[in-house]
């Protein structure tokens, strides 16, 4: 399974004022680090819980039909799932469309009632492409954008070497708890 980013999300879940607020940052001299420090933050917290905090299309490239697709479908991730946009299956230079046999639920690609699987030739490959995020920056749970605020102060506080460079500070753990699934 390969994962590819076909278009890249176009803003951030938290505004660079509301950070700069909560470092109480009152000047425009490091507008610079504080929006790196925002996309930094951004992609570790989506990198954790496996989730794109903003919208954002995507394909993932399997090599052959999910196994899981059979049944109850296959888990898509990062999650939220917004759309799905195509389903087709390529081998060499040839490509089908198979979208209408497939629907998203429950943030699964499922296949459609009474539809069938293809046989697919040998060194086949099946993409899906959807669109994965929340809606705007407005759909961001507060949590999670309190949580991107206090890795970007960390990161803030880390770029003269001051406090420690713990993965995650334990007010931001306490904020992802409930998004984290069980984990043995």
């Amino acid at each position: 399974m390969k994962t590819s980013v076909l278009t890249p999300p176009d803003g951030e879940p938290v505004s660079l004022s509301a950070v700069k607020d909560y470092l109480r940052i009152g000047h425009d001299g490091e507008d610079a680090l504080v929006a790196d420090l925002i996309s930094s933050a951004r992609a570790r917290l989506e990198n954790e819980l496996d989730m794109a905090l903003v919208r954002r299309t995507l394909r993932v490239e399997y090599s052959g039909w999910p196994s899981g697709l059979a049944g109850r479908g296959i888990v898509l991730r990062p999650g939220p799932l917004h759309e799905l946009i195509a389903v087709r299956t390529v081998h060499g230079d040839a490509a089908e469309d198979v979208t209408g046999g497939f629907m998203l639920s429950d943030g699964r690609l499922c296949r459609k009632p009474w539809t069938g699987l293809a046989v697919l030739p040998a060194g086949a490959v099946v993409e899906v492409v959807f669109e994965a995020g929340f809606e705007d920056a407005g759909a961001v749970p507060d949590d999670l954008k309190l949580a991107l605020k206090l890795l970007a102060a960390q990161g803030y506080r880390l770029r003269n070497g001051d406090g420690d460079d713990e993965a995650f500070p334990h007010e931001v753990d306490d904020l992802l708890m409930p998004y984290q699934g069980v984990r043995l």
